[in-house]
């Protein structure tokens, strides 16, 4: 097991608790420390794990790579050190290897439900709960590095994370694209579900995702056929948590969002024929928002009616987010920009 940390002390040590409560003990736990400066070192040595320090900051990427080359057993798992698991978890992701031979790694989802009870945090938690929930198929092309497990020979095989990557964004996501397209399996276990400890500002929460979108699309660039016409944008559903509703959804903000800009920019000039634009935009932003249907059904079936004002309100927030961040990683990736 290969938990990468920096600046963990919030949440490890009940990452570690729910370790420690496994019915079947981990055959080893290495904590990778990223130059921690705060007590994420302290608390991994009182738990008595392997500790693997950094002398020089690496990044996730680097990070989940050298505490694979640590590690000794025949199947690596990654855990993130604001998730906790459920006592029989690696027992159960053991028995998902050991009941299909052909799966060379195994992906957990989000508990629907996390301790931060403010409304940013229980979006962006749900979010990605209902991303991968909704996925009919038994096996995906997603590896979220939240919990997720490979067979080490085809980790060793692909080369690890892509290093290249220096933030949190797209090195699992490529490296399970990278896996799916080698024709080999990824299960899904969706009743396998962690719980994830994060809590967000909304400020946090803009930033990340503009972080994750500027990295998705220079991906996709990267590889227009295979990675953004078939991952991202997802047009065929090819097992990944993007959804080709998510896109639309995307691109009717942003146009309802320029819209509104050129009728400001029409009513300074009095241009009076571009009057039909509000109305416009608006239709554009009921029609993102009916893209999401189904997982606002979901929230308000888990949370109540009460949850769906504000989700819908951060979820027009997200999509707006998001595709700024695309045209910004496009512009990067056009200047030379890759990662």
């Amino acid at each position: 097991m290969v938990i990468p940390a920096y600046n963990a002390e919030a949440t490890l040590d009940s990452c570690l608790d729910s370790l420690r409560k496994q019915t079947v003990k981990p055959f080893q736990i290495i904590l990778v420390d990223d130059c921690s400066t705060d007590r994420t070192v302290s608390i991994a040595s009182k738990a008595g794990v392997e500790i693997l320090p950094f002398s020089i900051r690496g990044g996730p990427a680097i990070a989940r790579n050298a505490g694979a080359d640590r590690a000794e057993g025949d199947i690596i798992l990654f855990l993130d050190a604001d998730v906790t698991i459920p006592a029989d978890l690696i027992e159960r992701v053991s028995d998902c290897f050991d009941t299909d031979s052909s799966t060379v790694a195994v992906q957990t989802v989000y508990s629907p439900f996390c301790p931060a009870e403010d409304l940013v945090s229980r979006y962006q938690n749900f979010y990605y709960f209902h991303a991968l929930s909704r996925i009919k198929e038994k096996y995906t092309a997603t590896f979220a590095t939240w919990c997720a497990a490979v067979k080490r020979d085809t980790f060793i095989e692909i080369g690890g994370f892509n290093t290249s990557i220096p933030e949190p964004t797209v090195e699992d996501e490529e490296l399970g694209y990278e896996i799916a397209d080698r024709g080999q399996k990824i299960a899904l276990a969706k009743d396998i579900q962690v719980t994830h400890l994060a809590s967000y500002t909304i400020s946090q929460f803009t930033r990340r995702r503009l972080r994750m979108a500027r990295a998705q699309a220079k991906s996709g660039w990267r590889s227009i056929k295979e990675r953004l016409l078939k991952r991202y944008i997802n047009l065929s559903e090819t097992g990944t948590h993007h959804s080709r509703w998510v896109v639309l959804s995307i691109l009717l903000v942003l146009g309802a969002g320029l819209g509104v800009i050129a009728f400001l920019a029409g009513a300074v000039l009095r241009l009076s024929f571009l009057t039909w634009l509000p109305g416009a935009a608006l239709a554009a932003i009921i029609l993102s928002l009916l893209c999401h249907l189904n997982f606002f059904r979901s929230a308000v079936s888990l949370f109540g009616l009460k949850i769906l004002p504000g989700f819908m309100l951060l979820c027009l927030i997200d999509m707006a987010v998001l595709g700024w961040g695309v045209i910004a990683g496009t512009v990067q990736f056009l200047f030379g920009k890759h990662y």
